[in-house]
């Protein structure tokens, strides 16, 4: 396992010090590329946030279904009868979306993600037992299919975003619907962990993950005691059961090593949180240990795929704009320079690989789907969103 690169120097005040210029320790894995100086900082920022603008509106003019209303999941419309954007797509373009809102908060981009907010409001289905959830689909009101629990915590988070963009609490409202499903109908009781779905195949550390980063957000903007007290609570679980002590990282579920980008860059970012609220250094600790730790699971330039990976990156900035280290910007920066070179295909969209690789994963990941543009656009949003080292 890497030796922390924090070690005890950061964990000071409420865990985290001031912000370091100095690079992850690498000596057991891969180092992070150095800065440029703060003038390309500035550059490469204006760069991206224009990348992602032009990425929302390419998404308009190439996936745009004007009879039905809302984006096409595929290119040449191959879903029928449901061509519509699926809700982990329709996540990766709201996340662009927010992002674009608060990198550049001007009237036209905070009135577009209050507007995108009120279409995804649609996949909810408040008639759905114990409690409402967001479906997979636009306006599905089916209660015999499967509702997915990571699903609803994807959207948890985007609408938390989008209530950070806009200050409209309307959007907390829609948050707190994605984890009260997870919250009351998600939790497997005999055992602990989340289910994957309603149909309770097994349970999965995705939505685990999603759960304590939006509890512990939503206990940020409410201050209501239930949301920190399960996040805790789960955080808990978390390290008891689903903690890989070889690798340091959390893992799929009991008994199951697999590591996956997404889920630890938010594990990061949830214990950041909370180190942040509650400062028990602990959670400061495993923050820093589990973005550490990655880089040797996963390396520097990450290579899943970009759905997921947008997901990792978004929570190392949020881990970043918690402890201030900038060499968790550089991670976020070094990948989507890498997207900006050679994801683009010859109709200048980010449907490759960010090595300039085709990648298909089947239906979650293929050639033409708007969910693989979007989740690339969203990491130049969201890395334009950040604040850069040393502000």
């Amino acid at each position: 396992m890497l030796r922390l690169a924090v070690a005890a120097a950061i964990l000071t005040g409420a865990g985290f010090a001031a912000a370091s210029t100095a690079p992850a320790d690498a000596s057991q894995g891969p180092a992070i590329p150095p800065l440029p100086s703060r003038a390309q900082l500035v550059a490469e920022r204006g760069r991206l946030l224009q990348l992602a603008e032009q990425g929302i509106r390419d998404a308009k003019t190439h996936w745009w279904n004007a009879k039905l209303g809302w984006y096409n999941e595929d290119l040449d419309e191959n879903f029928p009868p449901e061509p519509l954007l699926m809700l982990w797509s329709a996540f990766q373009l709201f996340e662009a979306v927010d992002a674009v809102a608060i990198a550049d908060p001007t009237y036209a981009n905070v009135t577009q993600a209050a507007w995108f907010a009120n279409m995804a409001e649609r996949y909810y289905n408040p008639t759905l037992k114990p409690v409402g959830a967001y479906a997979y689909y636009m306006g599905r009101r089916d209660s015999e299919m499967p509702y997915y629990f990571d699903d609803n915590g994807w959207f948890g988070i985007a609408f938390l975003d989008a209530f950070q963009a806009t200050h409209h609490r309307r959007y907390l409202v829609d948050a707190e619907k994605g984890f009260r499903f997870l919250a009351v109908a998600g939790w497997a009781q005999d055992g602990g962990g989340f289910w994957w779905n309603t149909k309770h195949p097994y349970t999965t550390s995705e939505p685990l993950a999603a759960a304590i980063f939006i509890g512990a957000k939503l206990y940020e903007a409410t201050r209501q005691a239930t949301y920190l007290r399960d996040a805790e609570r789960w955080v808990a679980w978390a390290n008891a059961y689903s903690w890989s002590r070889s690798r340091g990282l959390y893992q799929k579920r009991p008994g199951d090593d697999t590591v996956m980008s997404y889920v630890e860059g938010l594990m990061a970012a949830g214990n950041a949180q909370l180190c942040r609220i509650t400062g028990r250094r602990s959670y400061c600790a495993r923050a820093e240990q589990v973005a550490t730790n990655s880089l040797v699971a996963f390396a520097v330039a990450l290579h899943w795929a970009p759905q997921y990976d947008a997901v990792d990156l978004r929570g190392v900035l949020d881990l970043y704009g918690i402890d201030h280290r900038a060499p968790w910007y550089g991670l976020a920066l070094a990948n989507a320079e890498r997207a900006a070179t050679n994801a683009r295909d010859g109709q200048g969209l980010f449907e490759l690989d960010w090595d300039g690789q085709p990648i298909d994963l089947g239906q979650e990941v293929h050639p033409g789907q708007l969910g693989l543009h979007a989740a690339t656009i969203s990491l130049f949003a969201w890395t334009a969103a950040a604040p850069l080292p040393g502000s």
